[in-house]
């Protein structure tokens, strides 16, 4: 019997719901001093690598409690073909950072925009850290 892939893009499509109504219930605004920016911008560099090589272990090690329930086995396998369709990564092209607090839960959060070009495509990625340089939040078109 052949697999739907209807669940696991329902999964993902769930995941960045998660993330969209986090954002959402979220105030943006100037990057919290408890941030360092350069460190930031290497964990951005590592998750896109992670994604890159399709270390689903590596990704998930650096992901809190609520990105690791979202991020299963086929949300990643949909995210790995998605950004396989770009063709070869070349590099990361833009980078910006802000901060904002998570209404509900008053934690203070950096979010990144990172374009990253591809032989094919580029991806425009949103990816959030908590103050413990954790993964969360991800999302990429």
């Amino acid at each position: 019997m052949k697999k739907s892939g209807i669940r696991p893009l329902c999964q993902f499509m769930i995941a960045v719901f998660l993330f969209l109504i986090m954002l959402n219930g979220c105030g943006v605004r100037e990057l919290s001093e408890d941030f360092d920016k350069d460190e930031i911008k290497k964990q951005v560099e590592v998750v896109i690598e992670l994604i890159n090589n399709r270390d689903s272990q590596g990704l998930l090690e650096m992901c809190n409690v609520q990105m690791k329930e979202a991020l299963t086995e086929d949300v990643l396998g949909k995210v790995y073909e998605a950004i396989g369709e770009g063709g070869e990564y070349e590099e990361i092209k833009d980078v910006r950072i802000a901060g904002m607090t998570d209404k509900n839960s008053k934690e203070e959060l950096a979010v990144v925009i990172a374009r990253a070009k591809y032989e094919i495509k580029t991806f425009t990625f949103t990816i959030t850290f908590t103050k413990q340089m954790k993964l969360a939040g991800l999302y990429f078109k």
